[in-house]
């Protein structure tokens, strides 16, 4: 059968069309879950490599061979992973020696509540909050565990990242290979759009990874000193973690906020500081929302929240964490295929979010407003 007749029998029959477009559907995602151990740290490498490209060739300009530009920028983003898992293990490990000192104050608050439970209903303290102790102390207990297995995983995550520097190194040294590859299995005619999308997925990607990054060291500092402020044990660890969780859009803010709160309720009188923390973290997600992400990491690809979440969870139930995290900037990667094939527009605009203007936040409102009061406050000549 030649292509024409395939064409043909495409169109007479969309079921079987339809047919075709489920099974490579189940067999993509199929590839994806079982090959992950190879994708997950491929993945990670290429969007790396986008990041780091306007710096490569800026060593570059500089006259210097492009595998020493490369190696310079491996190096620092190990120089940067480095100093994060020194800093993260060393308060990791300090909030896990605090939690038989957060267990025994949750045990202290849980005995004034069934003190106050007996005093106003008669029922003995044997039956009263006895599963909510159960579960409290197995999650404190968990979350220790937890967080010396982050400690000692360390090393097994060191295991990888040969394997990441490699396909990095690798994917910078052949990037021009890459794209006239891209050229080679396409027509001539298509050759401008084919330019048109590989630059456009570079820019995008590069803007968004440098812009998410900026904005969790700002969260970080944000979430830090407001716990600081309000007198929260480990607060510059748990503001940063907080932070770095605000890249898993938005299942990471909430847990990122529970935490705070629940230790603060554990170590601090009354519910006054719970509610503080909560009111940070509120605060900080609102600057987040409308003022740092709209202005630094921009809005040239808008994926819809519904979009969003559905990626989100695939990509969890895929490729767990790493999943959750590189799924986002794939789908903004697939947004811009999408717009430049005519064939797959709608689906551009099935997960996009063209509803939103540039002028649609709340930022850019307030700053209409102000100018708008500016003007009436001229003096009329």
């Amino acid at each position: 059968m030649n292509t024409t007749e395939h064409k043909d029998l495409m169109q007479r029959y969309p079921l079987v069309r339809y047919t075709f477009i489920l099974l490579f559907g189940f067999l993509f995602v199929g590839a994806l879950y079982y090959a992950r151990t190879l994708l997950v740290p491929m993945s990670l490498a290429a969007l790396l490599a986008m990041l780091m490209l306007p710096l490569c060739k800026k060593f570059e300009s500089w006259r210097l061979p492009r595998g020493l530009a490369i190696v310079l920028c491996i190096l620092i983003i190990l120089l940067t992973f480095l100093g994060l898992i020194f800093l993260f293990s060393w308060q990791i490990a300090d909030f896990a020696r605090d939690i038989p000192s957060l267990q025994a104050q949750l045990n202290k608050k849980l005995d004034m509540i069934q003190s106050f439970v007996e005093q106003q209903t008669n029922v003995s303290p044997e039956r009263q909050l006895q599963y909510i102790r159960q579960q409290f102390s197995t999650f404190l207990e968990s979350a220790g565990q937890y967080m010396t297995g982050i400690l000692s995983a360390t090393t097994g995550t060191l295991a990888t990242i040969s394997i990441i520097s490699i396909y990095i190194f690798f994917f910078m040294f052949y990037r021009e290979k890459f794209q006239r590859f891209f050229m080679m299995i396409t027509p001539q005619e298509e050759h401008d759009k084919v330019k048109d999308i590989t630059s456009q997925i570079s820019l995008v990607t590069q803007q968004y990874l440098s812009g998410v990054l900026i904005v969790i060291v700002i969260l970080s500092v944000l979430n830090s000193v407001g716990l600081l402020i309000i007198g929260i044990r480990q607060a510059i660890f748990l503001g940063c973690l907080a932070g770095i969780l605000n890249i898993i859009p938005y299942i990471g803010v909430l847990i990122g906020s529970l935490l705070p709160i629940t230790i603060a309720l554990l170590t601090k009188d009354g519910i006054g500081p719970a509610i503080a923390v909560g009111g940070v973290f509120a605060f900080n997600q609102f600057l987040e929302n409308n003022f740092l992400t709209p202005n630094i990491v921009g809005g040239k690809v808008k994926i819809n929240p519904l979009a969003s979440i559905i990626a989100l969870l695939i990509g969890g139930s895929l490729w767990g964490v790493a999943g959750m995290i590189l799924f986002i900037p794939f789908l903004g990667i697939a947004k811009i295929i999408f717009d430049n094939i005519e064939s797959l527009r709608p689906y551009g605009y099935l997960i996009g979010d063209e509803s939103e203007t540039e002028e649609s936040n709340t930022a850019d409102k307030i700053k209409k407003w102000v100018n708008k009061k500016k003007v009436h406050k001229q003096p009329i000549p």
